[in-house]
């Protein structure tokens, strides 16, 4: 048996037998874990029209990444176009905006492609901070599915606004899926469910399918209209042990884990509300709830403290 350029395993023969059999099996193993574990997870959900109270939307994200760096919930105000507030990761190898509403009302999450090695996903070239550019443009997911046609690195976003929800679904070779609705759930991790995944470099880790089923499963069970509260309660669900449950704590120091959780409450009128919760390495974890309009008084580039006033002042 040998293992051919693409990983497969080609009989040759005969009986393997002592270490060449032992070797080969350590490398098929190894083989197979490559290809069924994801770089990056986080797990998205959102809900709209009569699946939200009151009407709008909501929209969450559990954002899990290596506990190497910081997060700043910062102020934009772009010379043109909408003002906005983002989560922003600070001192890691991917720093930028990984979450953020505007003064309109349009939010915009994004996960992982895990199927695809993330060296591939940053080889294709695109706009940078394209999510910056997305809020700095855009009003509704009308307009982001207008400009669809930037989205072209491997990725998952979940958009919402006052009336409407989205999926985005971005593959490699510019193929793209897009799920929406004005009244129902969304939800996605970091597998392709809209796409074939014929061709893809990894199957999904059973981590992303595992969150997936149970966030599928939260948001049939339970009854509707949802509210922020509930899905606060979701975000927080850990059932599925450190590794594979919605709120992920790690089973070993530097192992990926939820580092916040991102979700706006967007009602069909009034001030989007956000809900940020904080989990940064060495730090006891911050919850913020404020209107994004108290925060957009804030000057450009502002660092809003999650233990200020301004995060105290929304009550549930």
């Amino acid at each position: 048996m040998a293992l051919t350029p693409g990983g497969k395993v080609k009989w040759e023969g005969g009986i393997m037998k002592g270490r060449r059999a032992a070797n080969l099996a350590t490398v098929g193993a190894l083989l197979w874990c490559l290809s069924v574990q994801p770089s990056a997870a986080c797990t998205l959900w959102g809900a709209a029209g009569d699946a939200a109270a009151g009407g709008g939307t909501l929209v969450a994200k559990n954002r899990d990444w290596i506990p190497d760096h910081r997060q700043e919930l910062v102020v934009f105000k772009p010379p043109t176009g909408h003002a906005f507030v983002a989560l922003v990761a600070v001192g890691n190898d991917e720093p930028g905006v990984k979450a953020g509403v505007n003064a309109q009302g349009l939010v915009i999450v994004s996960a992982s492609a895990g199927q695809i090695p993330r060296a591939d996903r940053k080889k294709v070239q695109q706009k940078k901070e394209l999510m910056r550019h997305f809020l700095t443009t855009c009003a509704s997911v009308e307009e982001l599915l207008k400009q669809i046609d930037r989205m072209r690195r491997p990725v998952f976003y979940l958009a919402g606004d006052r009336n409407e929800i989205a999926v985005i679904e971005v593959a490699p070779g510019g193929r793209r899926a897009v799920a929406r609705t004005s009244s129902g759930t969304l939800q996605r991790t970091n597998h392709y469910r809209d796409i074939d995944p014929k061709g893809f470099a990894r199957k999904p880790g059973p981590g992303s399918r595992q969150r997936y089923a149970r966030i599928e499963e939260l948001l049939k069970t339970n009854a509707t209209p949802f509210t922020l509260e509930t899905f606060i309660r979701f975000s927080e669900d850990r059932g599925g042990g450190p590794d594979n449950s919605i709120w992920r704590t790690g089973s070993r120091p530097a192992r990926e884990r939820t580092l916040a959780t991102w979700l706006v409450a967007v009602s069909p009128s009034g001030r989007p509300r956000l809900y940020l919760k904080t989990a940064d390495p060495g730090e006891k974890e911050h919850v913020c709830r404020l209107e994004v309009g108290e925060a957009l008084r804030f000057e450009a580039g502002s660092r809003i403290s999650l233990s200020g006033d301004l995060c105290g002042r929304t009550e549930p």
